[in-house]
């Protein structure tokens, strides 16, 4: 008699559990038994275990455990993986949290007497248990597009082929992710990916500000050039045998103001104007871009050289046919928000982190 009773114990602590966990994956089973369709890239948590840091420059030191990480957006995105030497390593499917949707949260901190209170001339910098660094601007962070943003990746499946999935031997990475797993997929390399990330750092990097303009907000000023700064040596530049392009339309919305506008431009790329003019750059380098009044913006030379971001980055000339504000501006096109696009720029500054 016991025996009969510990088996329909039994049974009904089994279909207690299938009913919980039908009711936890309820829309999975609708999806499958509803539509007929398997989804391969189901909602998924950030998993136990997991933590991140942020400290640097914000006002306050901020510590996410696995349940605060839960409250933010995910993205699902799709790698095609060469290391630096351009070797292919496979093909993944990750599922993460896009860095932006972190940084927006994190309140940057100035100095008391900081007449431009603006994060644009921010480094990020990613530290992995173990110690390595890879670095990113603040820009190419939160102001560019979301169609392939920097990720915070909790999930990792290989990317296999319908046919023979078996025998598929390039995916050099297999099993699940034990921390997080920083991915950049605009790049053409895994050189600024990082594995096992625990903490974010925001940083301004030293830059020669006795030679740079004092920084002044609403001061009306124009650029008569661009001087080159490396290692506090003063370099002048020029545009001289470079090709200008033009664009129809540049929608312009501010991260601040909202819609400012659409117009059409004409300039130089960006990327020809400094290999003309510091041929010995590296894409490790960071450019402090500095405008008449003070205004900085770094972009990582990854960004600049290697990206299809930084092929649309021009120094305009024209903006509807007339001259650009301040004679001289340096304009993001492809970014989300334009408040990386610099009027009056009068400095480039090279800084290695």
């Amino acid at each position: 008699m016991k025996l009969k009773y510990v088996l329909i114990y039994i049974l009904a602590l089994a279909v207690a559990v299938f009913i919980i966990y039908r009711t936890a994956h309820h829309d999975y089973y609708n999806a499958v038994t509803v539509t007929g369709a398997t989804p391969l890239a189901v909602a998924q948590s950030v998993p136990k275990g997991y933590a991140l840091r942020v400290d640097g420059r914000v006002k306050n030191p901020y510590h996410f455990s696995t349940s605060a990480l839960r409250a933010f957006a995910t993205t699902r995105i799709r790698t095609k993986e060469l290391n630096s030497e351009g070797v292919f390593e496979g093909t993944y499917m990750y599922i993460g949290i896009p860095v932006y949707n972190i940084l927006e949260g994190v309140a940057p901190a100035y100095p008391e007497d900081a007449a431009l209170k603006m994060p644009t001339d921010m480094l990020v910098t990613f530290t992995s248990r173990s110690g390595e660094k890879v670095h990113f601007s603040y820009g190419e962070l939160i102001m560019v597009d979301d169609s392939a943003p920097v990720t915070l990746a909790f999930d990792r499946k290989e990317l296999l082929p319908t046919g023979d999935p078996e025998s598929y031997h390039y995916n050099i990475r297999g099993g699940p992710l034990t921390g997080f797993r920083l991915i950049a997929p605009k790049e053409p390399d895994i050189s600024r990916y990082l594995d096992d990330v625990v903490s974010m750092e925001l940083s301004v990097l030293d830059a020669p500000d006795d030679l740079l303009p004092v920084r002044n907000k609403g001061l009306d000023c124009s650029s008569a050039g661009i001087t080159g700064i490396v290692d506090r040596r003063e370099l002048p530049t020029d545009f001289q045998g470079l090709d200008t392009i033009s664009v129809d339309r540049w929608i312009r919305v501010g991260h601040g103001q909202g819609y400012k506008g659409m117009v059409s431009a004409r300039g130089y790329r960006l990327r020809d104007f400094l290999k003309k003019n510091f041929p010995f750059y590296s894409a490790d380098d960071y450019f402090l871009f500095v405008s008449c009044d003070g205004y900085r913006c770094l972009f990582s030379g990854r960004e600049i050289f290697t990206t299809q971001d930084g092929c649309s980055m021009l120094f305009l000339t024209e903006m509807d046919n007339k001259q650009p504000p301040g004679d001289m501006l340096m304009a993001c096109l492809d970014d989300y928000f334009i408040d990386r696009s610099i009027w009056g720029v009068s400095h480039v500054v090279i800084l290695r982190p």
